[in-house]
């Protein structure tokens, strides 16, 4: 079947705002979360473009200490955004009267199996895009490579991405099926759920900058300031994440009917 990927787009937006209240009991904690640990990790790790700005001088217990704290970073992206996601997912797939603000906050073997599908699969998304990288470095000027690879790489995810609401409501699925189902949809998933939320994110942060740049002198450079600016960012990500999430359901509930 051919997905409406327009009323799904449009439906994920208007119920992600009609259950704005829902959205902030569910991602409070997890913004909040996030927010503090990159904050923390940005203090303790320092800026990562000195590795790129000066390749080969740093000592290598700073290079240690930034691979590790960025590990640690990404690390707890992906346990908190994976809270959130499963019961976003599970509002959304199996109703809200079976997710309950405590329920979404405790972590059980179903988090588990959403977190190492979601890892699962940006791992290897990632390590694909880097050796294809390697392979077309003599053959195409990385920049000219990097949109259609990006692209590439959004068109696989979105293809196999019914993995994560099918381990969010406990349903056996492998890539394989996923890839089955979504056949001869790839642009309309990838519309719905890389395009629409990374959309979303992109004019939030336009908007976070039009609103923030005036009041950077006023507010500083302190580690508040950095955690407030933080904390705002991460929200108008989520918002993106919401919207994403809801799609997928959605595209999910049509393809496996």
């Amino acid at each position: 079947m051919q997905l409406p990927v327009f009323d799904i787009i449009t439906q994920a937006c208007r119920d992600t705002w009609e259950n704005r209240r829902d959205f902030a009991a569910f991602a409070f904690l997890p913004v909040f979360v996030v927010s503090i640990v990159a904050t923390l990790m940005a203090a303790v790790v320092g800026d990562l473009r000195v590795i790129f700005d000066n390749p080969g001088q740093l000592p290598p217990a700073a290079v240690a200490r930034m691979f590790f704290g960025s590990l640690a970073d990404w690390f707890a992206r992906f346990a908190v955004y994976t809270v959130f996601a499963v019961a976003w997912h599970r509002r959304t797939l199996v109703g809200p009267e079976a997710t309950t603000i405590g329920a979404a906050m405790r972590w059980g073997r179903r988090h588990w199996r959403f977190f190492r599908r979601l890892v699962f699969l940006f791992v290897n998304l990632f390590a694909l895009m880097f050796f294809v990288s390697i392979l077309l470095r003599n053959i195409i000027p990385l920049g000219l490579a990097l949109s259609p690879m990006l692209i590439s790489m959004g068109l696989i995810y979105a293809r196999v991405a019914l993995v994560l609401p099918a381990a969010a409501t406990d349903t056996p699925m492998t890539v394989v099926e996923s890839a089955r189902l979504t056949n001869g949809n790839s642009w309309r998933m990838f519309l719905a759920v890389v395009v629409l939320p990374l959309l979303v994110i992109l004019f939030g942060g336009i908007a976070i900058l039009i609103v923030a740049l005036p009041l950077a002198d006023f507010i500083g450079a302190s580690m508040t300031a950095r955690f407030l600016t933080t904390l705002v960012a991460q929200s108008v990500n989520y918002i993106g994440f919401a919207v994403g999430i809801t799609a997928l359901s959605l595209a999910y509930r049509k393809l496996t009917a």
